[in-house]
């Protein structure tokens, strides 16, 4: 078995993975069958491309993906990554914040992660903001490197790191740490749900696993139901510190 990714030095040498041979992309290889895990549009630009996977992937687990094209059973699992810590970043306690988002409707309201830092540090915690976006926050610590593995150090150390349905929040997830994820308009169960507190609500309908509704990435405003109102991307809006 043979597993071509762009990171593959996050799996190599991990033990878990010592059967499965690594392959830098675009490189080629004799073998008897080739899976593409991914998302695929279809011809109408929809995310219905039923000859890559059997079911309407917004309704899954991000995980049952993968498992639906292998045609393998789902289980949420984590093997963890290839990853030895190095010296502790900061001596006192700290939380991390991921606040920076690739859409509008995944983003939380900037003055909520002002009251949430003021709030954590009342209560001891330094606080750290890994994007490479500047946010204008007093008293936190802010981190652009875009460097992985000072990301997944700074995570390690951490107590708990508070984001969104983002990279960052499966990067943290993989490394066995604890999750707080803000994220209102996709389902409980769309990301992971282990070692994670997720802050939700029900107030609208979770338009992201839609099966008839398809994510416009290219419009930061795209709310299907609110756009253009006072309640729009009122999911993420209407949840506080």
């Amino acid at each position: 078995m043979v597993l071509s990714t762009f990171h593959n030095n996050w799996f190599k040498d991990n033990p878990n993975y010592s059967n499965i041979g690594l392959l830098n992309p675009g490189s080629v290889t004799d073998c008897h069958a080739l899976y593409r895990v991914g998302w695929f549009m279809s011809e109408e630009g929809k995310w219905n491309k039923l000859d890559s996977y059997p079911n309407y992937i917004q309704s899954l687990p991000l995980q049952q993906t993968a498992t639906d094209i292998l045609g393998l059973k789902y289980r949420e699992m984590n093997y963890s990554l290839n990853f030895t810590p190095k010296a502790r970043p900061i001596k006192k306690k700290y939380v991390v914040f991921g606040p920076q988002s690739t859409a509008g409707c995944k983003e939380w309201v900037f003055e909520n992660w002002v009251t949430l830092s003021k709030m954590l540090k009342e209560l001891g915690y330094e606080v750290v903001i890994l994007s490479l976006k500047k946010y204008n926050i007093d008293g936190v610590i802010h981190n652009h490197t875009k460097d992985w593995s000072e990301v997944m150090n700074i995570l390690f150390h951490a107590d708990f790191f508070v984001g969104l349905s983002s990279g960052l929040s499966w990067m943290n997830w993989a490394l066995g740490k604890k999750t707080v994820m803000i994220a209102g308009f996709s389902e409980n169960n769309h990301e992971f749900s282990y070692n994670m507190t997720r802050v939700s609500n029900n107030l609208c309908i979770k338009c992201w696993n839609d099966p008839v509704l398809v994510f416009d990435a290219g419009d930061w405003d795209w709310c299907p139901v609110y756009k253009g109102t006072e309640l729009q991307h009122i999911c993420q809006k209407s949840i506080t510190p």
